[in-house]
């Protein structure tokens, strides 16, 4: 069925320009001296900061990362991280950044995987390095930002200062479209995190305002999200520089702080996400509500009273999309036009279908799962690293399978329905339940585990694992608790716990996690917050 699209078609630039060396280049010549980033200690201009991501890189290659070479960045939020992603995009190389919660055995994977030799990391993080080093079978070098920590160490891997990294500067290098700017790690799927290879026109077509009509070099962007996810770094940071604007990059997200941020900075653009957003709104009544010069905002998804929350704080555009790690921002509502429960329409340089579980197309208002492809080269994903299986099975009948759940109403808008696979979203984070299974399963007294989402919000799960006990041992949800702790990320561990005698099973053995879920939360499941144990970072 034809739908009337009313997204205009995005004028971007030609493909051979859609690349960071690019981009640094057209605003070195339009404003070499304008403010490009800046955070809560100091601001560095369009010159300055490309100037110090070419000593760096120089420091890089003096370490031994060569060009095309993979290197981790394990950092928090502030202008060092936006000079070190520089460094490596500006010079062909080859940024991974790191979720700064991971640790134990899944940090081992992405380090592993990857292949790095090097990487940059907080000093408040190495400790969670030296904790797995035995099991890492490249890295040889890792550079300290803050303190040089007291911590044991391989022979083999050495500590470096992060003020001696800068060295000599070195040029920036040719970079096409294809080659890669960074590899992704995201849990969007069952199995262990997948290293999505991200190319220079892929990062583009992700962050360009071309596509969302938002953000102009007058504009100011408040960068609320983490660096080390693409909403942070590419949505928010490379989003700014494509159109010579401004970006203020602060450590997080502080719903009492966050207008009085928007005034002191004097901030005009930001993207949020839609539990953020909740938060927002629901603070105290302020008489300062509407008094701020941010007037457009991108939140992903809208909340359920958005014209409540335009109102109060004065906003002049709101807009809302669907994209991800793999595919880009394919879906999007106008530039002034999201609507609660709702996505938006198909880019006109994308295409989507709805299908069913063979790949065959559904009728019109039924749910699918949404299937997307791009009518440019090197804009989605080149395939997951190092995981050739994965890359083939996502990619099948030469469609990008998302593993979303999707409806599409008379207008051709797209709404979310569900995961149709097994990952579950938390707090902004996509989670593959079979990580946290493989944890819950090495604890001594678990037989097997089966981890489900629990619906908590429109496109937010809180975690349930399911659990057999061995038939002659015992623990106490509290103690599993603490048995994951050191093992997953916060954002990983449990809320809900449930003790069953065993799994319901299909008569091929498999676990029917869809009879687990329809259960959901029942009169004899363990809470976390009923039982006063916060799950929260630092806790």
């Amino acid at each position: 069925m034809a739908f009337q699209n009313p997204l205009p078609v995005p004028v971007l630039p030609p493909l051979a320009e859609r690349t960071v060396p690019a981009v640094m280049a057209r605003a070195l010549a339009a404003s070499p001296d304008k403010m490009a980033v800046r955070d809560e200690t100091r601001a560095l201009s369009y010159a300055a900061l490309n100037d110090e991501a070419l000593g760096l890189a120089g420091g890089m290659a003096r370490m031994g990362v060569e060009i095309g070479e993979t290197m981790l960045l394990m950092l928090d939020n502030h202008v060092d991280y936006a000079a070190c992603w520089l460094a490596l995009s500006l010079t062909g190389r080859v940024e991974v950044p790191v979720n700064t919660a991971y640790l134990g055995s899944i940090l081992v994977h992405v380090i592993n995987n990857c292949g790095a030799r090097a990487m940059i990391v907080e000093s408040g993080y190495v400790q969670r390095i030296a904790d797995i080093a035995d099991q890492l079978t490249a890295l040889s070098d890792i550079v300290v930002r803050g303190p040089l920590p007291q911590v044991e160490l391989p022979p083999h891997i050495r500590l470096h200062a992060y003020g001696d990294l800068p060295a000599a500067p070195v040029s920036v290098e040719k970079v096409e479209p294809w080659d890669l700017i960074g590899i992704m790690y995201t849990s969007g799927t069952t199995g262990l995190s997948k290293g999505v290879r991200v190319t220079h026109a892929h990062a583009y077509g992700y962050s360009t305002p071309e596509v969302y009509g938002a953000v102009s070099a007058d504009d100011t962007t408040l960068v609320v999200l983490p660096m080390f996810h693409i909403g942070g770094q590419w949505k928010g940071v490379y989003n700014a520089l494509i159109a010579g604007a401004s970006a203020v990059i602060l450590p997080r997200f502080r719903a009492t702080r966050f207008w009085d941020d928007v005034r002191f900075y004097g901030c005009t653009y930001t993207l949020v996400l839609g539990v953020m957003g909740e938060f927002l709104y629901g603070q105290p009544l302020d008489p300062q509500d509407r008094n701020h010069g941010l007037k457009r905002i991108a939140m992903v998804p809208v909340i359920s009273d958005l014209e409540g929350f335009r109102a109060r704080f004065g906003m002049e555009a709101i807009n809302s999309a669907y994209g991800s790690t793999e595919a880009s921002v394919a879906l999007l509502s106008p530039h002034n036009g999201a609507e609660p429960g709702k996505i938006g329409w198909c880019r006109p340089d994308f295409e989507a279908r709805l299908v069913d579980e063979n790949d065959i197309d559904v009728p019109l208002g039924k749910a699918g799962e949404l299937l997307l492809r791009a009518r440019e080269p090197w804009v989605m994903m080149n395939g997951y690293h190092a995981m050739p299986e994965a890359t083939v099975e996502a990619w099948r009948n030469l469609w990008f399978h998302t593993g979303d759940t999707m409806k599409q109403d008379e207008r051709g808008m797209f709404s979310f329905v569900d995961r149709s696979n097994d990952a579950i979203r938390r707090r902004g984070e996509n989670i593959s339940s079979f990580e946290v299974e493989r944890e819950v399963a090495s604890h001594p007294a678990v037989s097997e585990c089966a981890v489900i989402g629990v619906s908590s919000a429109a496109t937010e799960h809180d975690i349930k694992a399911c659990i057999v006990l061995k038939a002659d041992l015992q623990a106490t949800p509290e103690e599993l608790i603490e048995f994951l702790r050191p093992r997953l990320p916060y954002f990983m561990l449990p809320r809900y716990i449930e003790f069953l005698d065993a799994l319901p099973r299909t008569p091929t053995e498999k676990i029917r996690k869809q009879e687990l879920r329809s259960a959901g939360v029942t009169e004899t499941t363990w809470d976390a917050d009923t039982a006063g144990i916060s799950l929260k970072a630092g806790s």
